[in-house]
């Protein structure tokens, strides 16, 4: 079989493929798959294996552009987009140093699936013309469903890379987080993201859940 650098297609590969490139039995494979120590995408009944998953575990870094993804929910939040992207350009400096990085950002809700930059970022991914997409946290690139992004990624054989742990709240502070966020992507369709009245709606809900 050809070296492992030189397979030329990046999509997926059945278990029994994966398995002589890892230089394991099939039955370990699935065993992996099923402790999540390889990520697979389920076809039909298969489990298909993206070529990005056989890099990372055979130590190797897949070569192709890089995009780095920031997202603040608001445009009071510059400042906090701005610190996003000097931490990615700083981590990819020094990760994925002389590789190709694209910067992606966006300034809306995490609840809006059609944000211009995540679309982009989509787009990017399903034409194979980048191998990564790189977050401060998973909440910067989706609010809820990071992990159907992820699993879309993998059948574009693109590694979803996220920089910190989960932002440390207690339940309630996460569920207030996420009441506010409801109810201002609702009223933001309802009256305009820009309105007085959104504005009003959302500091009235704020007022409420915190008290």
């Amino acid at each position: 079989m050809a070296p492992f650098s030189s397979v030329k297609s990046p999509g997926l590969v059945r278990v029994g493929v994966a398995a002589r490139y890892l230089g394991l039995h099939p039955t370990t494979v699935r065993r992996w798959i099923d402790t999540d120590k390889i990520h697979a995408v389920q076809i039909g009944r298969e489990a298909r294996i993206p070529m990005t998953e056989i890099e990372r575990l055979l130590g190797e870094q897949p070569t192709g552009r890089v995009v780095l993804y920031g997202r603040v929910s608001g445009h009071g939040q510059k400042a906090d987009l701005e610190r996003q992207v000097e931490t990615l350009q700083a981590w990819a400096g020094k990760e994925r140093a002389g590789r190709e990085v694209m910067v992606i950002s966006d300034i809306g809700s995490g609840l809006n699936p059609n944000r211009r930059g995540l679309q982009r970022v989509i787009d990017q991914a399903q034409k194979r013309r980048i191998v990564e997409v790189v977050v401060t946290y998973r909440d910067r690139l989706s609010r809820f469903g990071v992990e159907y992004l992820e699993a879309l990624f993998l059948t574009c054989s693109v590694r979803l890379t996220v920089l910190h742990g989960e932002e440390e709240m207690t339940p309630e502070q996460e569920l207030t987080q996420d009441l506010i966020t409801l109810v201002a992507s609702f009223s933001g369709r309802l009256y305009g993201r820009r309105s007085h009245q959104q504005r009003e709606v959302v500091a009235c809900v704020k007022t409420i859940v915190k008290s």
